[in-house]
């Protein structure tokens, strides 16, 4: 469809006069008008995510209201039972108690059974109460860690797991062939039920039921915690404080909800700079735990002192290994038990689970992929999952990444190995003692616009047509593209890869290192995750170690740009 065909549509109704306005104010600005129509908004990765604002690419009451009607009509095409009902939940982002309560009269017009949460919530939250209610899915207007412009809405199946094809695809083909005129906005109040945070309690509950500490063991920690004004806020203090952890310390001017994240640099755990005033706080109060969360509180970050009391931010890779060793030393060991994680984390998630007899599942960027896999496993005893993207998950009560679970987790870790005399580092090193150095480090170009999304189209088809056989100096023993489905090896020959095709190449290097490259699902960036693997003595010296492979990320990331 051209722009022109896009923005005569907007124009006229179901489009309200001030929206119509906007564009007609908009038609002077030719660049400004086609950013925002020059496609329609897709719907993928588990959902939507995009910048709010007029226009058929940007998230707004129209945007979300069709998807939701293009969602109602597939279930209501593949589900055959009469009452169906949906759990609708959001964040503390700009606009989502709106966008949620659209949701929510769109549904309950096309005859849903509706539960909307009567405030923000995480986003485990959600996953947990539709295998509570034993609902048929649900939906989570969120932008997970994204700026403050940006909104989005994740759509959760009957399990509680994210969205995955085919029904992806299905529910994108539904939304496409919808027309605006056709959306059901007659609400109907008497179909919407509103739970309120005595159902938290429920949850927090369960996660403690399924910790690995009893209470008594646990030992006084100097906890500081920060939301970073996002929903954490709501399960993170009281799960922790119910648990038994009672010193819990609040960066104040972090830990009330705002939809602009006003205290932060950012709102993303992953960055650095997110822990900047917990820091503060924790030099202040002599504090042994930093934690913060994201927005919708599903990744966790956290940071612990060294041996020479300086803090140190634990990645994504670092906590999974940390959280999946201490697990097997405290779990019992079941015949059953799996673990999964995904083809971009660290290899050494994978490397613990062999090396202890316990089967590694590996699947796709993404949780809701190991979400996936738990469900089809389903027979066997899920011990953990965990992502390169700071999150995490144990136990069967959640199927997404959930960040009060892993705070729980984390807080009985230290608790454990507290009363041993040990810490968190020393711990982490004895690991790479065990099983080799893995230094992990993930590195983004980020394209934005209508532009920058054909470049990075055009980034990735040059990596593909023009394979390396050399990066930084280390020779290429194998290439995997999921694109194609095909592996590469180095004496020619050529074997299919047996998972779904995505956009994601892994080079695979011949000093036990590997470099993965992926454009983002859910932002305008490339994504190059490197794992270089260095063995490591006795004398192993973690910062020495990460300073000479920090070089050598250097040189790779030289190689690409």
């Amino acid at each position: 469809m051209k722009i022109a065909d896009r923005v005569s549509i907007w124009k006229n109704k179901p489009f309200d006069k001030k929206t119509i306005k906007k564009i007609i104010e908009l038609e002077k600005n030719e660049d400004e008008l086609n950013e925002r129509f020059h496609s329609d908004l897709e719907f993928g990765t588990g959902g939507i995510r995009g910048v709010m604002g007029i226009g058929s690419n940007r998230i707004n009451k129209y945007t979300i209201s069709k998807f939701t009607q293009g969602l109602a009509d597939h279930l209501n095409k593949t589900l055959k039972k009469k009452q169906k009902t949906l759990i609708i939940a959001y964040d503390n982002r700009r606009n989502s108690k709106f966008f949620s309560n659209e949701v929510a009269k769109v549904l309950s017009a096309n005859n849903f059974n509706v539960i909307l949460f009567d405030d923000v919530r995480p986003t485990p939250l959600l996953s947990f109460s539709i295998r509570h209610f034993n609902a048929d899915g649900g939906i989570m207007i969120t932008a997970s860690h994204n700026p403050p412009e940006y909104n989005g809405y994740k759509v959760y199946n009957s399990f509680g797991g994210q969205i995955v094809p085919p029904d992806d695809k299905k529910i994108s083909e539904s939304i496409k062939k919808l027309n605006f005129n056709k959306i059901k906005w007659d609400n109907n109040k008497s179909k919407v039920k509103i739970i309120d945070d005595n159902f938290d309690k429920i949850y927090f509950k369960k996660i403690i039921s399924n910790s690995v500490l009893k209470k008594k063991n646990r030992e006084k920690l100097k906890i500081v915690y920060s939301s970073l004004h996002g929903t954490g806020i709501k399960s993170i203090p009281p799960l922790l404080n119910e648990a038994g952890y009672k010193d819990i310390n609040l960066v104040e001017n972090q830990c009330f909800i705002n939809e602009n994240f006003l205290n932060t640099n950012t709102s993303n755990p992953e960055d650095k700079s997110a822990f900047e005033q917990t820091i503060l706080l924790a030099e202040k109060i002599n504090g042994e735990i930093i934690i913060t969360t994201d927005p919708d509180a599903d990744r966790l970050g956290v940071g612990v002192r060294d041996f020479k009391k300086n803090w140190v931010l634990l990645n994504g890779n670092q906590l999974m290994v940390l959280f999946l060793s201490f697990l097997l030393e405290k779990e019992f060991k079941k015949e059953n038990f799996f673990v999964s994680t995904t083809l971009v984390s660290s290899p050494l998630f994978e490397k613990i689970a062999k090396k202890n007899k316990i089967e590694c599942k590996l699947c796709h960027t993404g949780f809701k992929w190991i979400a996936d896999v738990i469900e089809k496993e389903k027979k066997k005893t899920f011990l953990c999952g965990g992502e390169e993207s700071f999150g995490f998950l144990h136990g069967n009560e959640v199927r997404d990444k959930d960040a009060a679970s892993a705070s729980l987790l984390f807080c009985d870790m230290f608790s454990f190995l507290k009363s041993k005399g040990e810490t968190v580092i020393s711990y982490l090193i004895e690991i790479y003692k065990d099983y080799g150095f893995y230094y992990d480090k993930l590195y983004t170009i980020t394209r934005k616009g209508r532009k920058g999304a054909a470049e990075i189209k055009k980034q990735i088809e040059v990596l593909r047509l023009k394979p390396p056989k050399t990066i930084a100096g280390i020779n290429v023993s194998k290439i995997d593209d999921f694109k194609t489905g095909l592996s590469y090896l180095k004496n020619g020959k050529i074997k299919k890869i047996d998972l779904p095709k995505t956009n994601l190449i892994i080079y695979y290097l011949e000093e036990n290192s590997r470099i993965s490259v992926r454009p983002s699902g859910t932002e305008p960036k490339i994504k190059f995750y490197i794992n270089l693997y260095s063995k490591c003595n006795n004398t192993f010296d973690l910062n020495k170690e990460s300073n000479k492979l920090e070089k050598k990320v250097k040189q790779i990331i030289k190689h690409f740009n």
